[in-house]
């Protein structure tokens, strides 16, 4: 590979790593929005559950108590890529749920393109693609939502699930207390969902505001539709109703299950970002490290390159060296050495000097080229009388 080559591998891998960078950290500035966004309204969350806990408790009608015997699915994906196996993950909690559930499946929906590249060949599949952007595009969504719970109203099916990927952060929450002004409460692994939102009942009334950094995300198949309410009922509490009990509860339950699918959605959409976070973090790893392999082989090559122009060099010298010595190349010339040479000198110098006579001698040091005519001593005896001279 030539030196040119390497230099266009190594501006190649820059211009990604940079593209790369941008979308790292826009991953994460965007997954902070919406993990705030999911902290500062769980606490009006809680009290809607707590209220909607205690209509379903009085309440004797059927709304929110049947028999669960067929179902809506709905699976939330991605329209992007960039996030490693976080598809593939949800997709197989999914179908390890439908093997395992005794519930007859009436509707299946599939939100985003990656999801649906799995399920395309299902005929009772609808796909909605474009929701998860940029951003999240409410528009759609909300039409998806109240068509998933106008037809749960009319009895078309008896329960929602939702095949969501939740974030897993280790954070840090922080709550004002007075007799202790600010304490942290920190090295716990807070899980976006009934985990983490359990944390939140440490937190005075202020609203609190989770900080920390994505360590990984995990898949869930929820339930929707009826809504998951355990513990959210307080025998002791005292709540006074006025108008008709279905229609408080029907208003109720529109607000929560409101809450409840966009804080499902911003949950998906934080677990993307932070999977987006993870894998560009990965890809800029392999980069540094492909980089560090070319510029190595780029240096070796240079090196490489040095070195021959440095034999080249020492070869032109020699021959200009030879040139004192043209009357050499003569098959009558003899070729005294030291008897401390080894053969391969030996050797070395009869090749160069195209010499076929040797004689080793123990009184010289070194070695001496003479014919008839000429005498080139290059001995330490040589040398001594040389200055002796």
């Amino acid at each position: 590979m030539r030196l040119k080559d390497i230099d266009e591998k190594i501006n190649y891998l820059d211009a990604v790593k940079k593209y790369i960078n941008a979308m790292n950290l826009l991953s994460i500035n965007r997954y902070r929005k919406y993990y705030a966004e999911l902290s500062v309204q769980y606490m009006y969350f809680l009290r809607l559950k707590e209220v909607l806990g205690m209509l379903v408790y009085l309440y004797k009608g059927g709304l929110l108590k049947r028999e669960e015997k067929s179902m809506c699915l709905v699976l939330l994906s991605t329209d992007r890529g960039f996030v490693g196996s976080f598809n593939e993950i949800l997709a197989k909690k999914l179908l390890d749920f439908l093997e395992q559930t005794s519930i007859e499946l009436k509707r299946f929906i599939v939100i985003g393109k990656k999801g649906a590249e799995y399920f395309k060949n299902r005929k009772d599949v609808e796909i909605y693609t474009d929701v998860f952007r940029k951003d999240i595009d409410w528009e759609k969504a909300q039409v998806i939502f109240q068509s998933v719970v106008e037809q749960y109203m009319m009895n078309y099916y008896d329960a929602v699930y939702i095949a969501v990927n939740r974030p897993v952060v280790k954070g840090v929450l922080y709550a004002e207390r007075v007799e202790k002004g600010k304490k942290a409460v920190e090295g716990e692994k807070v899980q976006a969902g009934e985990i983490f939102y359990e944390l939140f009942k440490k937190a005075t009334p202020k609203v609190p505001v989770a900080i920390g950094h994505i360590t990984s995300y995990s898949s869930h198949v929820i339930k929707f539709i009826p809504p998951v309410l355990e513990g959210s009922y307080m025998e002791d509490g005292v709540m006074n109703f006025e108008g008709d009990e279905e229609l408080i509860l029907k208003e109720v339950l529109r607000l929560y299950l409101n809450f409840l699918f966009r804080e499902i959605f911003l949950e998906h959409f934080s677990a993307e970002l932070s999977a987006r976070f993870i894998k560009t973090r990965e890809i800029i790893k392999a980069i540094d490290k492909k980089r560090s392999q070319l510029s190595h082989q780029k240096n070796k090559l240079r090196q490489e390159r040095i070195n021959n122009e440095l034999i080249d060099l020492v070869n032109i010298h020699m021959s200009i060296k030879e040139k004192l010595f043209k009357d050499v190349y003569d098959t009558w010339c003899t070729l005294e050495v030291s008897e401390v040479f080894n053969e391969e000198s030996i050797e070395y110098l009869k090749e160069r000097l195209g010499i076929k006579k040797v004689l080793k001698r123990k009184d010289i040091t070194g070695f001496r080229i003479f014919s008839k005519k000429s005498l080139y001593d290059f001995t330490l005896e040589g040398l001594f009388r040389l200055f002796e001279w």
